[in-house]
This record gives structure tokens, C-alpha cells and sequence, in this order.
């Protein structure tokens, strides 16, 4: 069972010392109290009162026990990148979604909070509640690659990109992406890159989609906006089966702003190792049932991002476009979607 299997790797990490007044509470009983907290979202008292026990104490059981999860599934189910993750995930994306040079989708998620104390409106975002950003980069199957946690909701996704440590290592350029090749149909070598939306800043390893009045009349233009879409999918059914699995998210966080950063970072991990059991199983049934249980019918119109792209951006960019209308690219896209199995 995968409750046995989690339990086993952080069982040492939450069982309790034993003392002559009273013996601990078992490490399972611990486990089933954070997970029941983590799939439903009930209150700490609901949950107190079905268990037992004090309040603060499954307060403290779900802090203890996702820091436990974080620290033991980290490494094995969201290692830290390197150059032969990114062309794992590279190739997955070709063989996939038909997308290539393509190393990850990018995107930001309000999770919605009680207003820290003496916070202002530090936390009060653009769709008007106060919320925490998740910041995370996802493969061709919904798992998460990278996550930064725990800026404030007032900032834009592409001022939380900037000044995250993924944003950092972009910019400076450390952070190991795969060696540049050519596209299909293309002699001149082009750069892995991310795939984002209109708030993030265009730049030579970030592809946004071109503007509403670039795409008017304009059939390149439009064919590489869905082409980016295609990819960049990913990144929204993952925090939507993210949120529907962990109903934690339905419901605004009354907890401290520690704990939360706590929480996401445990329901992120535990996404990936329950999506790479998925994987290996080849159990795709249950993402339809996911994704079409989540809908977000407040869209809201972003924030226009008025940081300019780089010539060089500019030029991969319209590489890309070549590629995705070109006659040679859509042949080769075709062949490689036949061959996985899409047509």
C-alpha cells in the first residue's frame, strides 16, 4: 500500500520518545492525522474531535509530519535539476506534446490565506483576497520539477520569477539546461527554453505567447500561440489536480504563514510521488476525472507585464514560430504524434 510505503520512509523522523507517564502516539496514527487534514482540509477542531485529541496537537502533528514528508521524499521524487533531468524532461515533451527544445512550463498559483498580522496589504493580490504564490516548473506529466514558496500576493508571477532562485539561476545562466540544438526543418542550433504566459518576461530560455493585436490576421503568429499553449497546459492541470486531490486548497489557510510554506511544500512532493506511480503504471483514466472536476470560472484579465524582451529573445522566439508553421515542422510534428499514439 502507498500508505505503508510513506510511512515507512519517514517513520523515524515522527515516532515520539517514550517516557514511564504514557506511551507516544503511534507514527501511523500521526501520518493518517496530516493526511486526512491534507486530502479534506477540515478544520484542526473537526479533526481534533474525530481523533480525540487537543487541537494544538494535530496543529503540531501536521507541521511535524510535513516537514517529515518534505525531507525524506525531496530527494527521490523532486531532486534537484540537473543537466540529465532537463533532457528527460526535454524528451518527454517531444514525445508527448510534440514540442521541442521545451524543458518545462511555467506558472504561479494564489493560495489563498487569513490575513497575516500587521501584514498591510502585503498579501492582498490583483483577484482581491490575500494569498501566498506557489511559483513551479512541470514535466510532460504533471509532476513538478521546481517550486518556490511563500511570496507575498501582491507581487506579479513575473516579479516572483525574477527574484526566485530559479529566475536567478536563469538569468546568470548556472542552471544546467541541455546543449542547444537545432529545431525540425532549421540548420541554425536554438536553446532549450521555458514556456510561460503573458506575465512573464520574454527572454532567450522563456517563450510567452505573442500579443492579441500580433496574432490578428496573423496565421504564424497564431499557430505558435498554440503550439505554446499546448505545452503550457501542463503547468495549469497540474496545480488543478494538484487542488482537487489535496482539498486543503478549496479552503482559505488559517494557520501560521511557516506552516503553510510547510504544507504546500509536502502536498507538492506527495503530488509528484503519487503522479510517478501513475506514470509507471500507465494509469491515465483518472486525469480526466481530475481535470474536468477543476474549473476556475473567476478568470480574471492579468496584469499587463511591461518588462521588454532582448533582440536575442526576440530571434528564438521567431525561430520557434518558423518552425511550428513551417511545412517540415508540422510534417515532422504529425510523424511524431502518429508514432506516440495521438492520431
Amino acid at each position: 500500500m502507498q500508505f505503508d510505503e510513506v510511512h515507512k520512509l519517514i517513520k523515524s523522523d515522527i515516532t515520539g520518545r517514550e517516557c514511564n507517564a504514557q506511551k507516544p502516539m503511534r507514527s501511523e496514527e500521526k501520518l493518517a492525522v496530516c493526511l486526512r487534514y491534507l486530502a479534506t482540509g477540515d478544520m484542526f477542531k473537526t479533526i481534533a474531535a474525530s481523533y480525540r485529541m487537543g487541537e494544538r496537537t494535530v496543529s503540531n502533528i501536521v507541521s511535524q509530519v510535513c516537514d517529515a514528508l518534505w525531507l525524506r521524499l525531496q530527494p527521490i521524487y523532486m531532486p534537484t535539476p540537473s543537466k540529465e533531468l532537463w533532457e528527460d524532461v526535454s524528451l518527454q515533451f517531444e514525445r508527448k506534446w510534440q514540442l521541442y527544445n521545451c524543458v518545462g512550463a511555467i506558472d504561479g498559483k494564489h493560495i489563498c490565506i487569513r490575513k497575516p498580522i500587521h501584514s498591510g496589504s502585503s498579501f492582498y493580490n490583483y483577484k482581491q483576497y490575500f494569498s501566498v504564490v506557489l511559483m513551479a516548473t512541470v514535466d510532460a506529466h504533471y509532476r513538478f520539477t521546481t517550486i518556490d514558496v511563500g511570496s507575498m500576493g501582491r507581487f506579479s508571477d513575473g516579479n516572483v520569477f525574477f527574484n526566485s532562485r530559479l529566475g536567478t539561476m536563469l538569468h546568470n545562466g548556472s542552471l544546467e539546461l541541455p546543449d542547444s540544438k537545432p529545431l525540425p526543418g532549421q540548420n541554425e542550433v536554438t536553446p532549450c527554453v521555458f514556456f510561460g504566459d503573458e506575465a512573464f518576461p520574454l527572454m532567450w530560455n522563456l517563450m510567452r505567447p505573442y500579443p492579441k493585436l500580433r496574432v490578428t490576421n496573423n496565421f504564424a503568429n497564431k499557430v505558435f500561440n498554440y503550439r505554446l499553449s499546448r505545452g503550457r497546459q501542463t503547468v495549469e492541470c497540474s496545480f488543478g489536480i494538484l487542488s482537487t486531490r489535496f482539498r486543503v486548497y478549496k479552503r482559505r489557510f488559517e494557520c501560521k504563514l511557516e506552516t503553510i510554506d510547510k504544507i504546500i511544500k509536502a502536498t507538492t512532493v506527495l503530488h509528484n510521488y503519487l503522479r510517478t506511480k501513475v506514470v509507471q503504471s500507465n494509469s491515465v483514466e483518472e486525469d480526466d476525472e481530475l481535470m474536468t472536476a477543476h474549473s476556475d470560472s473567476n478568470l480574471v484579465p492579468l496584469q499587463q507585464n511591461r518588462i521588454r524582451g532582448s533582440r536575442q529573445a526576440f530571434l528564438i522566439r521567431k525561430k520557434f514560430k518558423d518552425c511550428f508553421s513551417s511545412a517540415q515542422g508540422s510534417v515532422e510534428w504529425q510523424r511524431r504524434a502518429v508514432e506516440n499514439g495521438h492520431y
